[in-house]
């Protein structure tokens, strides 16, 4: 099935005194759930305000959901779902008073959807949401969120700081209900086990620039690590890392027979491009 991309981004630039964000071209396609993955300071968070409008860019090519990104904001957030690591809505309020609200807000609010979400996530209709436990918020979140059918969701770290029962119940909902309905999440977090559950595609960012994206294939069963290479072209080597005297060096194994538990984790993928170093035809093995 064809998919059009629900983010297109083309030199999206913004500068600070001792950073500066550069993303040059990238594209999200409909119906995906993409990982966003980067260290802190990477420039996560200021790529996820600039996309909100929460901070302006020095330059920009952006259209969300074929929109352009200042001329048609307003129409942009009714389609847009966020959710946060904090809650944003008013501690008073109780789960049918927020129902209330948000049907007021959204044109496409459903509260049959709501309702079944809060069931789901057994969650209590009358109790006051400051009394409600960090998991119990972040439940509520994705449930009010996801009942105003956003065609595009952005969540930064929303389930960080939950054990792993719970972000697992959470994610297995989120994962549903994208594969029924063609909605777009773009998943920020640093708990990168979430991201291999779900996510469809990959970015990687450090130091304001993406350094790798691509597919859930292309990237999990893609490289390996290895401490012989000397038999190995050097186009396959990609990066290499020395840790207490051990070199180690990241290795494209995509046209080879591998062993499926000797291919790279997420985390891994992430360290080197993080702390290795590049290889080229200059860099001495």
């Amino acid at each position: 099935m064809n998919t059009k991309p629900v983010l297109e981004v083309l030199n999206l630039s913004k500068r600070y005194t001792d950073f500066q964000l550069q993303i040059n071209n990238l594209k999200i396609q409909e119906g995906s759930i993409v990982g966003l993955i980067g260290e802190n300071g990477s420039g996560k968070s200021t790529f996820l305000n600039l996309l909100l409008n929460q901070i302006k860019s020095d330059s920009c090519n952006m259209k969300i959901l074929g929109l352009d990104s200042d001329k048609d904001e307003y129409q942009i957030k009714l389609n847009l779902g966020v959710i946060l690591e904090q809650n944003y809505f008013p501690n008073s309020f109780s789960i049918q008073q927020i129902e209330k609200m948000l049907k007021m807000i959204y044109p496409s609010w459903d509260k049959e959807l709501y309702y079944s979400l809060i069931d789901k996530f057994a969650l209590p209709i009358n109790k006051a949401i400051g009394d409600f436990s960090r998991g119990m918020v972040v439940k509520l979140n994705f449930a009010a969120t996801l009942s105003h059918h956003p065609k595009l969701l952005i969540a930064d770290e929303a389930t960080s700081g939950l054990d792993p029962i719970v972000r697992k119940e959470i994610l297995t909902i989120l994962k549903k209900y994208v594969d029924n309905n063609r909605m777009t999440v773009l998943l920020s977090s640093h708990i990168l086990s979430d991201l291999e559950q779900v996510a469809d595609y990959f970015i990687f960012i450090e130091n304001g620039k993406i350094l790798l994206k691509g597919e859930r294939s292309e990237l999990l069963n893609h490289y390996a690590i290895k401490t012989e290479i000397a038999h190995l072209p050097l186009k396959n080597i990609k990066y290499k890392s020395s840790q207490d005297n051990i070199i180690q060096y990241l290795v494209d194994v995509s046209q080879n027979e591998v062993d499926s538990e000797d291919y790279a984790t997420l985390e891994e993928i992430l360290l080197f491009l993080a702390k290795g170093v590049r290889i080229d035809e200059g860099t001495t093995l």
